[in-house]
Parts: structure tokens; C-alpha cells; sequence
């Protein structure tokens, strides 16, 4: 069966029944239950919990069969009966004045780890694996709370920049039985330090049989990481998974475990391109099962270990942003692709591995679904379309198809793709402003080859502009190195040139360009209006980074590299630095209780402003996190000055005459 239309929370979809072998199709049984929307994550690889916001949280997680609990206090953990009798401390070291955590993560680790909790029961309920924070050489920042009440309050975060002392991490399991603790030795030995292989320590997850525990670690430059295993009992830990780039920062992907438990597939990029590899519980790498260079695979998509063979989405048929569909042996033979390269696709397998439903897709191509039959040597045949979009209502409103190009970097040779949105009532007769829609961070994607509706934004007598920067993820490692070290450097320099790039168009108009962002694309849309001031006339920049000496090591370290080493580089991070460049209308905001990205941020740009003698704008978000203006007060803004007349821009925001 498979499912037609859009999903939203609470709506039941239209649900249809295809017969592969009488090839008619017609209703099925209906879900009992609405369909949920996914769940939304914090974005970021190794979570078992969404992580934002479980700073500092209490927990509390029953064991496995239900009759216990665990649970923590002021930095403690404790055991109970289910019902809360029988209270039993397995710690007592936690404090808040002494700076000890137990099972409770370290700020740094929620956000850029994604740990949601430090507390993991054994499958069979018998031992109870927990982490212990040292945050008393990490420097505490003190941020006010609740400055629109009558008195406030201050919230203190441990919380490390670049240079700064980090807390230091150990991973211990209690066993319920003996009432042992014993400290997993994942640092092998070595004191915790900066180069020590385990100076950060997450992902923690139990053997099923219990045997050991497993994690990942990293050292304080995070480019040699590891996945390793520990005894519950000695403590002693071995390494299975090691990968490194001394050059610029390593990953490690979560395996992908066929059925015999010992077994898995690991994605990584030592080539310089992703690639899956399969491996044992020992470390031994069995085989390569795919060594492409040149393009990256993606997601395994099933195993089909009685068949033998593997099914995976690859970036390949000359475009990285359309997924498509491959076939691998087990032993690393018999690779084939069996979608078409034309549109970017997703897919399920059927049980038997003879056919497939596709649904198919590219920016201004909206999806189809088909059901596609798999024959000798990978040859496929399409059986039937099953379901097509229903674009009436979109071509009613006359809305204009998203438009993806091609422009070329800052460095003169690297192919980088855009799109852009027009209003539904474009006409090539007339000049536009550009608002250019940014985030830019590192490994993150603005273009894509999913069917775009426009930009909600481009109705208001703009065109949109969103770019793939060098910052772009799926392109190999050697693409995106061109940051390390340097950030807000090359994606700055290649945001300028995809607005060059419309330059030549008759209907744009250089001269009334806007950009905005939030988080990194606060910082990219600061950065850009004061590097660049003759690209950009106006700018909003929400919650920004102003300089990565002011933000989270493990988040600056890992793109920057350590702070001795690159003292320059951070320092051209700073947008301080190019204070008196400022030229346009510039938009300031950020929430006075953001933990992410401290007010500092913010205040120092201001201040900097101020000493250079610029005019710009604050809004303030009183007591609000890491958020955003206003929309609505961020278009007056860029229409007040993109679009009326500076005279008139100056009545309409109460000023002169």
C-alpha cells in the first residue's frame, strides 16, 4: 500500500493498494489513527534524545522491565522501586559549588552533541551506565533572567569558547547487583587533556547482549575519532571504528548492524568521499562495498542479507543534489544503479527485492510516484504510475516556478547552484530588489532538487535568492575544506558572488539588495553587509556569532580548528572587525536569555558600531531565547528601505517630514 497526498499532523491520508501482479490498484484498509508530522530534531548526528533544551534538566528513566527507576538530584544519581521506595544514591559527588555533574549533561554537550541525557540502563536491567561532568575549570558565563519581572534572576552555564578550559567527561557503569561502580577507561590511560583521543566522550549505547558498552570519542581538535567498546566489569575499552583528517575535522557515522549482531556497515569519508565499508565488532575491515570517487553515497536503505546485497542512495548521474537508487553485493560486487539520473529520488523496497516504489522529483518538477519492477542484470520497468501532484491549485495562483543556475565561487573555478523565487506577478519589464535568504553554516544545503514552492517573501515585490556556498554538504571533503580555518570567509566571498551572479539580469536591481538570517545566517548576513558593502544595501542579522572566540568550543573548534594555532583566523571571524565598512540599513536583534548565542554577540557589534559612528537598528526580544525578529517588522524594514523612497521610509517609521 502507499500513501497520496501531503501529511499533516492529525489529517489521514488517501491510502491505495496496488497489485503487482494484476497491476490494478484501488482503496485499502484506511490507518486507524491520524499520521504524525516527524518529530523535530535539533539537526545534528549521535542523538537519543532532542538535546536542545535538556541543559540542566532532571531525569528520571525506568528500567527496562518497568519495576525501577532511576533518576536525578541536585547532580546526583538515585535508584528507586518504580513507586519511589527503597531510595538508594548511586552518587554522591554531584554538586552545584563543586561543579560535578552526574547524569546530567554539560551544557556544550546538549548543543553541539546532541546528548539529551547521560543515564543508559543495561538491556537486561542489571547495570546502569551514567556520565560524570567536571565543569570546575570551565569558565562560567552568568546570563540575566527575567528582566521584564520585578526582580530578576541570573542563570550561570558552564560554558567553554575556543582556548578556554572544557569540562572534563568519565563514563562509569553501577552495577544494581554488587553495588560496584567501575570508570570506563576510554582515554586509555592518558590524563585528559587536549590531544587525548577522549577528550570529548558521547553516543553512548549498550551491546544488546550487554557485553560491553560502546561510544565515540574525540580528541580536542576532533580530527581522529573513534568508536570503541568497553568491558562493564574491567572497564577496559577497545577501539573498532578509527578515522581521522589531520587537516581539517573527521567524522563518524552510526553503523548500520546486519542481523547476526557482529556485522555492520560504516559510512565514511577516508577516500574523501563518503563510503560504506563493512566491518566486524572486531575493528576488522571485512571489505570495501563501494569505493566511488567523485560523488558520495547517502543512506542505506535496506539489507537484504538472504539476497545477499545492499540497497543504498548515491549522489551520482552528475548532479549531488539527485539521489539515486543503487543495488551492491555484500561482497562488494555487481554495483548498479536503478533510477534515472534526471530526478532526484526516494524509495522503498519491496519485501521481496524484486520491485521498488519511486517517487521522483527535482526543484520545478513536481513528484510522481511510480512503482518500478527490478529485472536481470538491474534493468528496470516502470509497472504503473500510481500517484501524480495536483498542481491546480498552484498554477490558479499563478505561482512561478522556482529557478535553479549555476554561478562560479569566489575561487574562480568551483560550479556553486542557487535559486531563485519570483512574485506570481513578475514582470521581466520591471526592476526587483533581492532579499537573500541565508543560513550558510558549515555542512548545510540552501539548494536543493525537492519540488520548492516559492518563497512566501518574493509576494512581497521581491526576489529571493538562496545559495549553496562552499560550506555546502555532498560535494567531498576536499569541497568543503575550503572553510576550515576560515569560516566566514569563503561563504561570505561566495554569497557575494551569487548575487553578482543576477547583476546582469534587466529586471534586477543591484542597487536595492537585501540579505537575512538567523544563528549562522545572522552571522553570514552581518559579515556580508559590512565585508561587502557594495553588494548589499540593507541587512538584518538575528542571534548572530560576531566572532568565534565568543561561541562554544566544540562547535568553533571543530571548523576553525584550536584557538593558538589559528589566533589569526579567529580573529577575521570577528565582525568588529569591519565596523566602519558598515554602508547600508542594518538590522540588529537578539533575545536577552539566549544560551546559545550570548547577548555579547550582539552587543559587541553594537558597541563597535557605536565607536565607529554608524546608524543601524536594535530590536530586542526581552527574555526570548535564540530567536528571531518579527517577520512582519523585518519586511517594514527591508520595504522601508529597498523599496519607498528614503523621504517617504522616513514618515512611515515616524520621523521627519
Amino acid at each position: 500500500t502507499y500513501a497520496v497526498g501531503r501529511i499533516t499532523p492529525g489529517m489521514k491520508p488517501e491510502v491505495k493498494r496496488f497489485d503487482l501482479a494484476t497491476g490494478l490498484s484501488g482503496p485499502a484498509a484506511e490507518p486507524s489513527e491520524p499520521l504524525s508530522a516527524p518529530a523535530a530534531g535539533i539537526g545534528r548526528p549521535g542523538s537519543d534524545l532532542s538535546a536542545r533544551g535538556a541543559y540542566a534538566r532532571e531525569h528520571t528513566i525506568p528500567s527496562p522491565d518497568g519495576t525501577r527507576k532511576a533518576f536525578t538530584r541536585a547532580n546526583n544519581i538515585y535508584l528507586a522501586k518504580a513507586d519511589g521506595s527503597e531510595e538508594r544514591a548511586v552518587t554522591t559527588d554531584g554538586s552545584g559549588t563543586g561543579r560535578i555533574r552526574n547524569g546530567v549533561p554539560t551544557y556544550v554537550y546538549t548543543e553541539e552533541l546532541a546528548m539529551g541525557r547521560a543515564i543508559w540502563w543495561s538491556p537486561d536491567g542489571t547495570r546502569l551506565a551514567y556520565m560524570r561532568f567536571d565543569e570546575s575549570k570551565a569558565p562560567d558565563y552568568p546570563l540575566q533572567m527575567d528582566q521584564t519581572r520585578q526582580y530578576s534572576t541570573t542563570r550561570t552555564i558552564a560554558y567553554p569558547s575556543p582556548g578556554s578550559p572544557n569540562p572534563e567527561p568519565a563514563l562509569f557503569i553501577y552495577d544494581l547487583v554488587t553495588g560496584r561502580t567501575t570508570a570506563m577507561d576510554a582515554r586509555a590511560g592518558l590524563p585528559f587533556s587536549d590531544e587525548a583521543v577522549g577528550h570529548y566522550l558521547w553516543a553512548v549505547a549498550w551491546a544488546p547482549d550487554v557485553s560491553e558498552i560502546r561510544l565515540r570519542r574525540t580528541n580536542r581538535a576532533q580530527n581522529t575519532v573513534e568508536w570503541i567498546g568497553c568491558a562493564p566489569v574491567t572497564g577496559v575499552c577497545r577501539t573498532i571504528v578509527h578515522e581521522e583528517h589531520k587537516e581539517s575535522w573527521a567524522t563518524l557515522a552510526a553503523p548500520v548492524f546486519l542481523s547476526d549482531g557482529n556485522r555492520f556497515i560504516q559510512k565514511s569519508d577516508r577516500n574523501g568521499w563518503d563510503n560504506f565499508y563493512l566491518y566486524d565488532l572486531s575493528g576488522r575491515l571485512i571489505r570495501p562495498l563501494t569505493a566511488w570517487t567523485g560523488f558520495e553515497v547517502g543512506n542505506v536503505v535496506r539489507v537484504d542479507e538472504a539476497a545477499g546485497v545492499v540497497w543504498y542512495m548515491a549522489r551520482d548521474g552528475g548532479d549531488f543534489m539527485k539521489m539515486q537508487l543503487h543495488r551492491v553485493g555484500l561482497d562488494g560486487k555487481g554495483d548498479v544503479r536503478l533510477t534515472d539520473p534526471a530526478f532526484n529520488h526516494a524509495v522503498s523496497i519491496a519485501p521481496d527485492g524484486k520491485s521498488f516504489v519511486d517517487t521522483l522529483q527535482t526543484h520545478d518538477t513536481p513528484p510522481s510516484t511510480r512503482v518500478v519492477r527490478i529485472g536481470p542484470g538491474g534493468r528496470t520497468q516502470v509497472v504503473a504510475e500510481i500517484a501524480r501532484s495536483d498542481l491546480s491549485a498552484y498554477d490558479a495562483a499563478r505561482l512561478k516556478r522556482v529557478e535553479m543556475f549555476t554561478f562560479t565561487a569566489a575561487d574562480g573555478k568551483t560550479p556553486l547552484q542557487a535559486m531563485l523565487s519570483f512574485p506570481h506577478d513578475f514582470d521581466a519589464a520591471r526592476k526587483y530588489p533581492v532579499l537573500v535568504s541565508i543560513y550558510g553554516g558549515p555542512e548545510t544545503n540552501e539548494a536543493s532538487e525537492v519540488f520548492q514552492l516559492p518563497d512566501p517573501l518574493s509576494e512581497f515585490g521581491f526576489l529571493v535568492l538562496k545559495a549553496d556556498l562552499r560550506s555546502a554538504s555532498g560535494r567531498g571533503k576536499a569541497f568543503i575544506n575550503a572553510i576550515y580555518g576560515q569560516v566566514g570567509q569563503a561563504e561570505v566571498d561566495d554569497q557575494a558572488q551569487a548575487v553578482k551572479a543576477l547583476w546582469s539580469r534587466p529586471y534586477v536591481d543591484k542597487n536595492r539588495v537585501g540579505i537575512f538570517g538567523t544563528s549562522y545566517g545572522g552571522s553570514m548576513a552581518a559579515w556580508s553587509i559590512l565585508r561587502y558593502p557594495e553588494v548589499y544595501a540593507a541587512a538584518v542579522s538575528n542571534s548572530p556569532v560576531t566572532d568565534h572566540r565568543l561561541y562554544d568550543s566544540i562547535y568553533s573548534e571543530r571548523y576553525m580548528g584550536l584557538l593558538p594555532q589559528n589566533a589569526e583566523g579567529y580573529a577575521r571571524t570577528s565582525a568588529m572587525t569591519y565596523a566602519a565598512n558598515l554602508k547600508g540599513a542594518l538590522l540588529i536583534y537578539y533575545g536577552t536569555a539566549d544560551d546559545n548565542v550570548h547577548p555579547k554577540n550582539a552587543l559587541s557589534l553594537i558597541q563597535a558600531l557605536q565607536k565607529a559612528g554608524k546608524h543601524f537598528e536594535v530590536q530586542v526580544g526581552p527574555d526570548l531565547g535564540h530567536t528571531s525578529v518579527n517577520q512582519g517588522r523585518m519586511m517594514e524594514f527591508f520595504i522601508e528601505n529597498l523599496v519607498l523612497p528614503p523621504r517617504l521610509a522616513l514618515t512611515s517609521a515616524g520621523g521627519a517630514p
